[in-house]
């Protein structure tokens, strides 16, 4: 197939390239600039470029998106937020010559608000917030190509723990003893392995019956205290000092309720289409990473 990649450079793209390749599938990488760290045999191309290109894609798979929670949500953080995904989303709509066949499109569980007693499924009302607005935009923009029966499904991710991505942002701290749980730790931490997130990708791809919004979470729940507790033992250290809310609070103003106020969410739908997660233990999944961080 003809597929069209958004955030090929990213933590989940690059995997998903590779992944992608091995199909011996065509793909057509989005980039702000043409670079040199990208296969040759993956077709380059700028949003200017697209909007001349007068080839059809099968599939259209969008994972651009700046980081969420590596800066403060300042008004201009929230504005390069939304344009990173809502904006980008639209104007790739508006380049393509002809609609996609598929889209399939990431959002995350931030959709669901900020909510520490609730269990949310794909249909539970979530809770207001900058979070949520930014999440449902976005959905909103990828449902839209629906308009041209293009067939869309929407994931909804939890932490994705792979080489790279939070854990990589996390591993400094945990190795100095530093990642012991943060307000507490009984909030939910809703996570999910990279494997699953490419292996649901594809199945999405191929599985006419994927249509729609789906939870991309492992099915087992832990609590962010849990996390720290596994995390760090995978990595030999102790998760010894926590981080109190007040602290958190004062450096990261209302980004830090992605840190202090985790749902809890479940794959409702994926596991009613069938869909087996390869990691649905957290600690195997930890293992399994730091693996392949230090080829053990």
């Amino acid at each position: 197939m003809k597929i069209l990649l958004s955030g090929a450079t990213g933590f989940i793209g690059r995997s998903l390239l590779a992944s992608l390749q091995n199909q011996n599938h065509q793909i057509y990488a989005l980039v702000r600039a043409i670079k040199s760290d990208i296969d040759d045999q993956v077709q380059q191309l700028t949003l200017d470029q697209l909007a001349t290109f007068n080839e059809k894609m099968d599939v259209f798979v969008n994972l651009a998106g700046e980081n969420i929670a590596s800066q403060p949500w300042t008004a201009k953080r929230k504005a390069a937020l939304y344009e990173s995904r809502v904006g980008l989303t639209k104007n790739i709509q508006f380049a393509l010559a002809h609609p996609p066949s598929v889209v399939i499109s990431m959002s995350a569980v931030g959709f669901y608000g900020v909510a520490r007693d609730d269990i949310f499924d794909e249909n539970t009302p979530p809770k207001p917030g900058f979070a949520h607005d930014l999440c449902e935009a976005w959905e909103s923009a990828a449902n839209s190509f629906a308009i041209n029966d293009t067939r869309v499904v929407v994931f909804r991710l939890g932490v994705v723990l792979g080489k790279g991505g939070a854990l990589a942002k996390m591993r400094l701290p945990f190795k100095l003893g530093l990642g012991g749980p943060i307000a507490g730790g009984k909030q939910w931490f809703p996570w999910v392995h990279i494997r699953d997130v490419e292996r649901a990708i594809m199945t999405a791809i191929q599985e006419n019956s994927y249509n729609g919004t789906f939870n991309l979470v492992s099915p087992a729940s832990v609590t962010q205290k849990e996390f720290a507790s596994l995390y760090a033992s995978s990595i030999n250290r102790a998760a010894l000092l926590p981080t109190p809310r007040w602290l958190l609070n004062s450096l990261f103003g209302e980004m830090a309720s992605l840190l202090t106020e985790g749902a809890r969410v479940i794959p409702k739908r994926l596991e009613e289409h069938g869909f087996r997660f390869d990691f649905s233990n957290i600690k195997s999944a930890l293992d399994d990473v730091e693996q392949n961080i230090s080829g053990r």
